[in-house]
């Protein structure tokens, strides 16, 4: 049977994705140094722990935990999320107002798909997470990008893009952002620029997106308020365990208007009906004991080494702009003088080193600044690795440069 043949036009959407997906195959290569996913470092989990937390999940809760959960999630567990969101982000909130998903990605398909029709256009930063690019295309959004720069989204070039759409009678209702270490670049908003942005985003009335990935792992700087403290009732937040905890719990939540965290969850009913209630357990069984506390400490004091020996090595990098030094999260992001996917290749193939090609961050690859960015990740990499890392990458960008 010829399966080409036979797509959908979602499934259809997302071919594009392959390539990245290839591309990331080959990191996995013996001998290849990868600067490219976004991975904890497996030195950050607290194994004795997580197994003290899992035998109390067992030994008190077995039963409920091999069983199914509450649609929205388990009741102490959003209860424990509400009480952290106040005392970590200044979030007031509810246990009505969390649902809790299994990773955030699904939290942001299920925002698309609430509040987005076919063919609506979607509002991006430019840069963004290639993923929501993608969630966006698969239900059949239209991204579009707005410029960014150091301080964060350009709020006059959101009021432009916004007002254009309406006019054009494309009126966006959906921008998604993430404010804090966002991934690709590292950048973090100033509070300045939040509250411009969100200015822009009421004068719109565009419903505001907050990845919060990383925004725990701060390293350096003060604390910034989240997007959902300043402007409870037009940002939904999306949180994540997976850079605090663990991937491989594969949860998050979502922090909205509890109408709308009832409607997401009817949604959610038609993709996995509840979140794994063994996870949920174990999350809040760590959390409670104190150890997601101590995790978080434990990853900042790490990461902030190894970006410090990334930015130490790349003092002499030829590229075109400077590294953006982030104050946390786990990216560093710039451009260079020619095509990242054609440096990737040769980066791979002959120097033994990986990273990601900068153009699947943007809303157009096609650009001239997608196509010249990179993007190099410091989380996973062993620490004394890194020096020799960018030693590679550098004779690949030399190489390259004068082919």
């Amino acid at each position: 049977m010829n399966w080409n043949t036979r797509y959908s036009e979602a499934a259809s959407r997302v071919a594009d994705a392959d390539a990245v997906v290839g591309i990331l195959k080959l990191a996995e290569q013996p001998g290849i140094i990868s600067l490219a996913g976004g991975l904890p470092d497996p030195r950050v989990f607290q194994m004795e722990e997580t197994q003290d937390a899992m035998a109390r999940v067992l030994r008190d809760h077995g039963p409920e935990a091999l069983n199914y959960s509450p649609n929205p999630g388990i009741t102490e567990l959003r209860e424990y999320l509400a009480g952290r969101m106040a005392r970590m982000e200044r979030v007031a909130c509810s246990p009505e107002e969390i649902l809790v998903c299994s990773g955030g990605l699904e939290g942001i398909r299920h925002c698309f798909n609430a509040l987005t029709n076919p063919g609506d256009p979607v509002l991006f930063e430019d840069p963004t997470y290639m993923v929501a690019l993608q969630v966006c295309r698969e239900l059949a959004g239209v991204p579009i990008g707005v410029c960014s720069d150091d301080a964060g989204l350009n709020p006059d070039a959101l009021d432009e893009t916004a007002g254009r759409l309406a006019r054009e009678g494309r009126r966006a209702r959906v921008l998604y952002v993430g404010p804090s270490f966002q991934n690709p670049t590292g950048r973090t908003w100033t509070l300045k620029r939040r509250r411009e942005v969100l200015e822009v985003a009421e004068r719109h009335d565009l419903a505001v997106v907050e990845d919060h990935a990383y925004g725990e792992l701060r390293y350096e700087g003060e604390w910034l308020p989240p997007l959902k403290s300043l402007a409870p009732e037009r940002v939904i937040l999306v949180h994540t365990f997976s850079k605090i905890f663990g991937p491989g719990l594969r949860l998050g939540w979502v922090v909205a208007d509890r109408d709308l965290i009832k409607r997401l969850g009817l949604l959610k009913l038609g993709t996995d009906q509840c979140s794994g209630a063994l996870a949920q357990r174990l999350a809040l069984a760590y959390g409670t004991s104190g150890g997601l506390d101590a995790q978080v400490d434990r990853a900042q004091d790490l990461y902030r080494k190894k970006r410090d020996a990334m930015i130490d090595a790349l003092a002499d990098f030829p590229c075109r702009s400077p590294w953006l030094q982030p104050d946390g999260g786990f990216f560093l992001w710039s451009e260079v003088d020619c095509d990242s996917e054609k440096l990737l290749l040769l980066a791979i193939e002959r120097h033994g080193v990986a990273f990601v090609a900068g153009n699947c961050f943007f809303a157009d690859p096609t650009s001239a600044v997608a196509r010249g960015s990179l993007r190099l990740s410091y989380s996973y990499v062993a620490e004394d690795l890194i020096p020799e890392a960018v030693h590679r990458l550098g004779q690949a960008l030399r190489e390259c440069l004068s082919s």
